[in-house]
């Protein structure tokens, strides 16, 4: 049997140079020639001998049967896994592995051309980048997962010294993964942990993007301007100018529209039972607050348009004019009827921020005329600062005599500090914390109520003695409140639920309120500047470390970690603030709602807790 057809030729090394330089190049005649038939004889004996002694050679390589055909010869057995070359690879391994096939190919094919389609090379190439793409994006992620979890595994030393500082008197910071965890996350409308996608960025997108004819008129913007100033006076000491709309106000203003509820509360054809969820109204406030603001707020410009874009959510109201429509017909006179402002004091408002205004431009003009140019810049530099005081809108104005509040020599706290404290309480995480934790509170309520109080048939209260004495067991008086700051504290109690002694929810109102004044007032720069998360947790980790031994509290001097049986883990996980009812919230009275009648309250309330914890066994025993 005759050898086989070789497909790449080797020159014998003991050729002339002539035959040599013919190979090399063709178009270069020999200076001899012999016949046709000779010439074309002698070329296929010495390639076909080159095989044999090629394939011999292959043969005797260490792991090579003797009997392998030249069907098994590949490029990989020349070379290792790294690319280099083995010592005993013979020198004329290319004609190994090109024995009958072509180099192109690694199995036999009858198509006589060995090399790929163009478009099979470039779909190949596109898969190559492809599959380069998606190794290096797995690779990012392992990466960013590693350094994640080494991150939480780290202790960072600059974070604990802050909450060291934050959680004093405390003399340490509860390590509970629990309280980790709340400690972790600001703001309810980051607890979800989402991912950004395309049809949420869309979403946000419409939420914030205004409708043709949005725009108002002036009285439209003179009654609106009168709301957000009244609204932000509320909580600004008499002589303050503020400018900006606190989160904690957003909400406030927002109940007081009464768009505040579960989405399953209203009937969703009609648009004037409109209500939003907690996370979406700070979701809508995450988007439109000012850049670079600390705490968070709103000009009014951009609460002009949060305020559309809570609208403008449902879906009920797709045209600006009938989503301002609805804001001035159906929405703000809510709020009006809460501030207690008219239309008069609307107009009263603009007249005279345009009168100061002029003031200011006279006043500025006459200057520039009398002075010289070093004067004059330093005018210029006065006026800059007095524009940069106003919104982007050029909305609001301080006031220093504009309403009647306390008197200067009043001792604290003051009204408008009760109701900051009271707003900052009312904010959606604050309200979630409360009631995880309301089966312990009402333990606690109950420890103490139980005492005095015998009447199974009515609510159990508890007297301005009773609740003296609970303070002054948790230590909190007189250290986070004094006797007269604590009878100012009963009487807002008093006025507002319209009863000496304290109900559960009048307890925990004023509990929260004598606190979050005490870190308003005296507290830290760092406590003062917290969110309002942060201060609940301050005023759930002080009961946790105060309590009684025989509530499960801490004996005194016990700075050690907690297990599984610490208040942190004792907690209801399955409740959402944003599915909640308003009348079952624990602040429905703080937060300015009007009670229902008797019969529907009470049975909205056993739906919306546990009926083991309206008994006196207490949580807090092991």
């Amino acid at each position: 049997m005759s050898p086989p057809l070789p497909l790449l030729s080797v020159p014998p090394s003991n050729s002339p140079k002539g035959s040599q330089a013919s190979s090399l190049n063709p178009s270069r005649k020999p200076s001899h020639c012999s016949s046709r038939r000779g010439s074309a004889k002698e070329p296929k004996e010495k390639e076909a001998k080159a095989f044999e002694a090629a394939l011999a050679v292959f043969q005797s390589l260490h792991g090579i049967d003797d009997d392998a055909p030249p069907e098994h010869v590949i490029i990989q057995d020349f070379f290792d896994d790294n690319g280099v070359s083995f010592k005993d690879s013979p020198p004329n391994w290319a004609i190994l592995a090109a024995l009958r096939r072509p180099l192109s190919r690694s199995d036999k094919t009858d198509q006589k051309h060995g090399s790929l389609s163009t478009r099979q090379q470039l779909m190949n190439s596109q898969a190559a980048v492809e599959n380069a793409r998606k190794r290096a994006q797995y690779q990012r992620q392992a990466s960013l997962h590693i350094q994640k979890v080494t991150n939480n595994r780290a202790i960072d030393i600059q974070a604990l010294r802050h909450f060291h500082l934050f959680f004093l008197p405390l003399g340490y910071v509860p390590s509970s993964p629990v309280f980790k965890q709340h400690l972790s996350i600001a703001y309810i409308e980051d607890a979800r942990g989402e991912e950004q996608t395309d049809a949420s960025e869309s979403q946000d997108q419409a939420l914030t993007t205004k409708g043709p004819g949005s725009a108002m008129n002036n009285e439209q913007r003179a009654l609106l301007l009168a709301v957000f100033r009244k609204s932000i006076k509320k909580v600004t000491a008499k002589g303050g100018k503020a400018a900006l709309m606190n989160r904690w106000t957003w909400f406030r203003f927002l109940i007081h529209c009464d768009l505040i509820g579960p989405a399953d509360s209203w009937d969703h054809r009609k648009a004037e039972e409109l209500k939003v969820p907690w996370v979406l109204a700070g979701k809508i406030f995450k988007l439109c607050q000012e850049a670079n603001s600390n705490p968070p707020a709103l000009s009014f410009g951009s609460w002009a348009n949060a305020l559309q874009a809570v609208l403008r959510s449902s879906g009920l109201y797709a045209k600006g004019p009938e989503i301002v429509e609805a804001i001035f017909k159906t929405f703000l006179p809510r709020a009006q009827e809460q501030l207690g402002i008219t239309d008069d004091d609307a107009q009263k408002t603009v007249t005279k921020a345009m009168q100061g205004e002029r003031k200011k431009s006279m006043h500025g003009s006459q200057r520039a005329m009398s002075m010289s140019r070093s004067m004059s810049r330093n005018m210029s530099r006065s006026a800059s600062r007095a524009l940069s005081f106003f919104s982007a809108a050029g909305s609001t104005i301080g006031d220093d005599q504009s309403e009647a509040g306390d008197p200067p020599d009043s001792k604290l706290p003051q009204t408008w500090q009760l109701n900051l404290a009271e707003q900052q309480m009312c904010e959606p995480e604050c309200l979630q914390l409360l009631h995880e934790y309301k089966a312990l509170l009402q333990a606690l309520f109950q420890h103490y109520v139980q005492e005095d109080f015998n009447d199974p048939d009515n609510e159990p209260l508890m007297g301005p003695v009773l609740f003296q004495k609970l303070l002054k067991d948790l230590q909190f008086l007189p250290d986070f409140v004094q006797t007269f700051a604590l009878e100012k504290h009963m009487l807002e109690c008093e006025s507002r639920y319209g009863q000496e002694s304290l109900n559960f929810n009048a307890f925990v109102e004023c509990l929260c309120r004598l606190c979050f004044c005490h870190l308003n007032i005296y507290g830290s720069s760092m406590q003062q500047l917290a969110p309002s998360k942060q201060k609940m947790l301050w005023v759930m980790a002080m009961l946790e470390a105060r309590l009684p031994p025989e509530l499960g509290g801490r004996p005194e001097g016990d700075q050690s970690p907690r297990g599984p049986d610490c208040l942190w883990h004792r907690r209801n996980e399955t409740f959402d603030i944003s599915a909640c009812p308003q009348e079952a919230i624990i602040f429905f009275k703080t937060m300015g709602g009007v009670a229902k009648p008797r019969t529907e309250l009470n049975f909205e309330r056993l739906q919306s807790c546990d009926v083991e914890d309206l008994y006196p066994q207490s949580p807090f025993r092991r």
